[in-house]
């Protein structure tokens, strides 16, 4: 087994690529069980076929075996050291053929993690290829008490990770505008091993009071990889005129006007009510009827059973599924998943390893997209 790492230091939020090799003299019945280097302040991302065969002559054999590439993002800076890792192999005997589980040590592995000499006084700590910040607003800019504004404040990222993209928006204590913050969303892509991203902050603003306010601008500094300098990102102020409560006045006449449209539409509705329940209760449950014989079913029973970590009721779920798809359909990945945290989990001899849950579930997907219902003697939706 072996191990390429960046001899040189990586820049926080940079990637830095990590080969594992494993080699035997014979061949895999099935493939390595790999760790997942997860870690407090480190992205992990598995970069598009990021586990392949190789061969190498070994005095004078050819031995055979996979390698597993890792594209690691740390998000501060020091030195990263991974604690003992483990590798799961099983490979054929040379002299029976007969397939010999080992558990094998990773070398040690270490990163060292560096800022920019010309980052060095940045707080937050953004440092990209490039960096965006718009801003939009939603609203009137004078508002009545009761009204409300909403500012959206958007954040791209290139060249890292958007989870390196501080809070956009900051708490005002002005007594005329009462806020409602969302939570942040984020979303990631990735284009031939470089990751882009996106951080959106938004906030709803509720006029409370007549008055004039302004919601404050914002400003990062960040550092630019391209052009090895600092850089500033901004969107300016937004000045708001608040107004007293609209006035309404109320006119007797007018509700005398319109009662009698409302007891008629109230009657209309009722009745509609007491006809509609009969038929909503009898859909729902043909629908419910349709969903639990339906391998969308076993599939989320699949689902369930992996992040319980229940091994028995997964392969009862994947049997279900199973049953209700074609045969053609193939669920070799994630039998061999299965198979590997069975293999983990009840070998004779414990080698402190985690069973790999997290690749059971991702091969989920392999069989969402694969899925081929069985025709189905249920009755119809709308009988």
């Amino acid at each position: 087994m072996s191990v390429e790492v960046p001899e040189e230091g990586v820049i926080v939020g940079q990637p830095a690529l990590v080969r594992v090799k494993v080699l035997v003299p014979t061949f895999m019945p099935s493939p390595p069980v790999f760790p997942s280097l997860e870690q407090e302040n480190l992205l992990v991302r598995l970069p598009e076929r990021a586990s392949g065969p190789v061969s190498e002559t070994v005095d004078g054999n050819t031995w055979s075996g996979v390698q597993r590439s890792y594209r690691l993002y740390p998000l501060t800076p020091g030195q990263l050291d991974f604690g003992e890792q483990d590798v799961e192999v099983t490979f054929a005997d040379p002299d029976t053929n007969k397939p010999v589980q080992s558990t094998v040590t990773l070398p040690k592995i270490s990163l060292s993690v560096e800022v920019p000499e010309g980052a060095q006084g940045l707080d937050p700590l953004i440092i990209a290829n490039g960096f965006e910040l718009n801003q939009d607003i939603e609203g009137p800019s004078e508002l009545h008490a009761g009204d409300a504004i909403t500012r959206k404040l958007t954040a791209n990222i290139y060249g890292t990770s958007s989870i390196l993209i501080p809070p956009l928006l900051v708490d005002t204590d002005d007594p005329l505008l009462k806020a409602y913050p969302k939570d942040p969303r984020f979303s990631e892509s990735e284009d031939r091993g470089i990751l882009s991203g996106q951080r959106v902050d938004e906030v709803v603003y509720l006029a409370q009071a007549a008055g004039k306010a302004t919601l404050p601008p914002v400003t990062l500094r960040w550092y630019n990889l391209e052009s090895d300098s600092v850089e500033t990102a901004e969107v300016p102020a937004i000045d708001l005129q608040l107004t007293g409560p609209a006035k309404q006045q109320f006119d007797i006449r007018n509700l005398l006007q319109v009662t009698p449209y409302v007891i008629f539409f109230t009657l209309v509705l009722a009745a509609v009510f007491r006809l509609m329940v009969p038929w909503y209760r009898r859909r729902r449950k043909v629908q419910a009827q349709i969903y639990n014989a339906s391998p969308e079913f076993a599939l989320a029973q699949l689902r369930t059973a992996l992040n319980e970590q229940d091994l028995s009721k997964a392969y009862s779920a994947l049997d279900l599924w199973k049953s209700r798809t074609v045969e053609t359909v193939d669920t070799s990945v994630m039998e061999r998943h299965l198979a590997a945290i069975s293999a983990t989990r009840y070998a004779a001899t414990k080698s402190g390893a985690e069973p790999d849950w997290s690749g059971a579930i991702a091969a989920i997907g392999s069989l969402s997209k694969s899925t081929q219902r069985k025709p189905t003697a249920l009755p119809p939706l709308n009988p």
